[in-house]
């Protein structure tokens, strides 16, 4: 990955040099989090079942996002993310999520050799929702969450003599903001959903990422 940063930085990013540091140590405190998250769902739900609705879902985005550096990089990653929720009355909410992103690449030639760098992203969190109820079917929501964003990049190097691959990641644990509507047919069996979310990333790469996305839940 050092090759992969010089190559996309042409000066010393001393950034990411403090910033791998401490990668470690926030990827472990958050599988803690979202395992105490997942928790304190089961337990809550058999708490008092009549006042908790749980459901499973999916969602299909298009990520926007903006670079900390001018690359020839395409800006548009889509996503689809996979959740688990537990709807609390009718105001609130709390949900657990997994991404998985498509990736983009940024290629070099020479009369020498090549360079294929590929960028994708995983991410998993939490998410905690507000709901401003318009009918009995329908809502606008907000939301607030904690992420974890593991950003991959591979390397493929081709030259006169020899091809090689390389892979790194960098980590980043960050918070996100996001609105949205969300619909429940009169069956209460599925719910289908439109928002966006902001995530302020910061890392070597990426700035922040703006993502729209549609989605359905299935209600238990």
């Amino acid at each position: 990955f050092h090759r992969t940063v010089d190559f996309l930085f042409p000066t010393p990013n001393i950034k990411y040099y403090n910033h791998i540091k401490s990668i470690k140590p926030q990827e472990s405190h958050m599988k803690k989090l979202v395992l105490f998250i997942a928790l304190l769902f089961i337990g809550t739900a058999h708490a008092n079942s009549s006042n908790f609705n749980t459901y499973v879902g999916i969602d299909m985005g298009a990520n926007i996002s903006e670079y900390n550096y001018n690359l020839d990089l395409d800006e548009i990653y889509y996503s689809a993310t996979l959740n688990a929720g537990l709807r609390i009355g009718h105001n609130f909410g709390a949900e657990l999520f997994f991404t998985h992103s498509s990736s983009n690449s940024l290629e070099y030639i020479s009369d020498f050799d090549a360079v294929e760098h590929e960028i994708y992203y995983m991410a998993f969190g939490f998410d905690i929702y507000a709901y401003y109820n318009m009918t009995r079917q329908a809502s606008l929501f907000t939301s607030f969450g904690v992420a974890n964003y593991k950003i991959y990049y591979k390397s493929d190097y081709v030259n006169l003599y020899n091809s090689y691959e390389e892979k790194e990641s960098d980590n980043t644990v960050t918070t996100r903001l996001g609105l949205g509507f969300i619909y429940t047919f009169p069956s209460d069996g599925i719910s289908i959903l439109a928002q966006y979310q902001y995530t302020p990333l910061n890392n070597v790469l990426f700035n922040n990422m703006s993502e729209f996305s549609v989605g359905f839940r299935y209600n238990f």
